[in-house]
């Protein structure tokens, strides 16, 4: 399988989701969510390399000084 056959498979099965969804991305969106808990029911396993948030809601951040002990 070439690079191309793999673009070409990727775009023609995003162009079904699509077409089966309306075209609507929150449709779209819903039913990646559905298949996810599907899978997960199942057993399957993802990834997430989202970073939880702190209690206090900050975020990463480089600071120019020292932070206070």
């Amino acid at each position: 399988m070439t690079d191309n056959d793999l673009l070409e498979e990727i775009h023609r099965v995003r162009e079904k989701l699509a077409r089966e969804c309306d075209y609507d991305v929150h449709k779209i969106g819903e039913r990646m969510r559905q298949r996810e808990r599907e899978e997960m029911a199942r057993g399957v396993r993802y990834v997430s390399f989202a970073q939880p948030r702190s209690a206090e809601g900050e975020s990463c951040v480089v600071r120019e000084e020292p932070g206070k002990p």
